[in-house]
């Protein structure tokens, strides 16, 4: 095992498929270039509410957890076809039954080309805020719509307060796929998967980043840390299924997302490991970007399909109805077009011929015999920033609060405003270290990056999925 260093902080969990080799971090021409530029407009308001007490998501007076309080809304895309609307309607009238306000935002409601959050929220009557419903915008949101069409910044932005998540399939039969196993699971009379979750997790020998995310994230989540360690799940009553190290093979991915552990189909699903990266110019991009590199992987220099487990490897007979996936890797939710850590130099590096979203979560979320509730992955890169402290120490309690709240049954959007508050947080720590490097502190390159690939790297988890869908926890029988 090696040590947490320094440069730990820069090492992003991706392998390329062009060397086989680790994926690479940021430069310091880049870091230059983003001194140059200030943070995001819709980042201003956070400026000024930059105290620790700071609140984000729906007032404290409301259950966010409660549709009939909190509301559910879905914005489509302009361009969407009649057809997706129509195949979606099972997903939106369940959600009419229950939510209030319930809203449809489609035509000139719509988002508008390179139109910004704020700008959006504003035509919606709406300041940039803590939300409240009974302005008229709800707390729950469903994007629908290809990436080109609403950037991954409008929602990363939006998210910020409100509960965004997002759906795109590549036909309406998915869409109709996805609305119909939703409401099945809300619905029907008893729960398809276990009170289990399941970690699967690669660790080699030769790669200091999965060593790195076993000994920080894995270990921490199993056995518990401090004065007194409390295994994940154990409060709320849950069973943990491991597929770790030399068992992460792609064989026994599959096997596990059949259902075939000894505890059956587990209700949570988080993997830990490496992500696919493809160049723009390969044409496996598309179909495998952010395929979860297994430890069939035998070792730096090469790479192929038989070491990566992508849409393609989903069984058939797969059992994921009902099942949230927390997936952490590379490009396991999307890709953009132009790199996120490089976008800010006069020409920034293209790596996609457009932004797109990763096609695992999409396979997983409209399977035929049923699909996972929800996807809660990361667009680009990710980075050891999302569980190492500032000092290289274990800060794995990102991940254990997402998974705790989803296992006590809070709505997955709900779950997941951690990732929110953390970005919020380090956005306001960038732009006064901005501020004071103005003013002539002398504050290095490396720190800057440093500060910046932790901001994104929190900014980047994205929702696959209804932002509105929890686990049945009150139905599942007690281990």
């Amino acid at each position: 095992m090696t040590s947490t260093t320094g440069e730990d902080f820069l090492m992003p969990f991706g392998v390329s498929a062009d060397t086989g080799r680790l994926i690479s971090d940021i430069s310091d021409n880049t870091v230059t270039a983003m001194i140059a530029k200030g943070p995001e407009p819709e980042l201003s308001a956070l400026q000024e509410r930059s105290s620790p007490a700071a609140t984000f998501g729906v007032i404290g007076e409301l259950d966010g957890n409660d549709l009939s309080q909190s509301g559910w809304g879905i914005i489509f895309a302009p361009g969407v076809d009649q057809s997706i609307k129509d195949a979606l309607k099972p997903l939106i009238d369940h959600r009419k039954s229950i939510a209030d306000p319930f809203v449809i935002y489609e035509g000139p409601a719509s988002v508008r080309p390179s139109e910004s959050a704020r700008d959006w929220l504003s035509r919606q009557g709406v300041r940039f805020d803590v939300v409240d419903p009974a302005k008229g915008v709800p707390f729950y949101l469903l994007i629908v719509g290809p990436a080109d069409s609403v950037p991954f910044e409008f929602q990363y932005s939006l998210d910020i307060y409100w509960a965004v998540g997002r759906l795109w399939f590549d036909s309406p039969d998915e869409f109709r796929q996805y609305a119909e196993s939703v409401v099945h699971y809300e619905t029907y009379n008893s729960v398809p998967t276990t009170r289990n979750l399941a970690m699967f997790a690669t660790e080699h020998d030769f790669d200091n980043a999965t060593q790195l995310f076993t000994r920080n994230v894995v270990k921490p989540l199993l056995l518990g840390e401090g004065n007194n360690p409390i295994p994940l799940g154990k409060r709320q009553k849950f069973g943990l299924e491991t597929v770790l190290g030399e068992k992460a093979t792609k064989a026994n991915l599959a096997d596990l997302l059949r259902g075939r552990a000894e505890t059956g189909s587990p209700s949570i699903l988080f993997s830990g490991s490496h992500g696919m990266e493809f160049s723009a110019e390969d044409e496996r991009q598309f179909a495998s970007q952010g395929a979860i590199v297994c430890q069939d992987w035998p070792g730096f220099g090469s790479i192929s399909e038989d070491h990566w487990f992508g849409a393609s490897d989903v069984p058939d007979d797969a059992k994921l109805h009902g099942m949230i996936h927390v997936f952490f890797a590379c490009h396991g939710g999307g890709c953009p077009e132009f790199d996120n850590f490089d976008h800010m130099n006069n020409q920034p590096r293209r790596v996609a011929p457009k932004p797109f979203f990763s096609q695992l979560p999409s396979k997983l979320l409209s399977h035929r015999d049923g699909g996972a509730l929800a996807v809660l992955a990361h667009i680009e890169r990710a980075w050891a920033y999302s569980f190492l402290g500032d000092k290289g120490g274990s800060q794995s309690q990102g991940f254990r609060d997402v998974i705790s709240r989803l296992l006590k049954g809070d709505r997955i959007g709900q779950a997941t405003d951690v990732f929110d508050t953390r970005w919020a947080a380090l956005s306001v720590q960038l732009s006064e270290a901005q501020r004071d490097l103005h003013y002539g502190a002398n504050i290095s390159l490396k720190s800057l990056g440093r500060m910046w690939a932790a901001r994104d790297d929190a900014r980047n988890f994205m929702i696959m999925g209804d932002p509105a869908v929890r686990l049945r926890v009150e139905d599942l029988p007690q281990v």
